[in-house]
């Protein structure tokens, strides 16, 4: 959908997400339609392509909701977890600590791995950052 300034913007998403984390901008998860913001959508889709191994579309889609919202937490974990993927040590460093910076008390919901859920954002950056030292 066009929005009146000729940007593309996610309106309406239906039932539950899927996804990595039940991100806190997403409204309930009882198949009713929610709002949900650019940059959360992205975020998500870019989780979805970095679980599937696509890491080109998961990057592109990551890097743009941190464009929208540089302080998106699940864009800059995910995008941490990418790079670390990929053997971009450095850039992954550089994610986790934006991350932490930031402090957010969002938590993992829903992840690939159960040693992570219900965990702070933060403190799953920690770990992977601490594990990253070593390089």
């Amino acid at each position: 959908m066009q929005t009146e300034n000729g940007g593309n913007k996610v309106t309406r998403i239906i039932g539950c997400l899927t996804a990595f984390l039940l991100l806190a901008a997403i409204a309930g998860c009882s198949g009713s339609s929610s709002h949900v913001r650019q940059d959360v959508y992205l975020a998500d889709q870019g989780y979805r392509e970095l679980v599937k191994g696509n890491y080109e579309k998961a990057e592109a889609n990551l890097k743009v909701a941190l464009s929208i919202n540089p302080e998106n937490p699940y864009a800059l974990l995910n995008l941490g977890v990418l790079y670390q993927n990929t053997g971009k040590v450095g850039k992954a460093k550089e994610m986790y600590r934006k991350l932490l910076a930031l402090d957010p008390d969002d938590k993992a919901v829903a992840t690939t791995s159960k040693d992570y859920d219900g965990k702070k954002l933060t403190d799953i950056a920690r770990e992977n950052l601490k594990m990253l030292e070593k390089y």
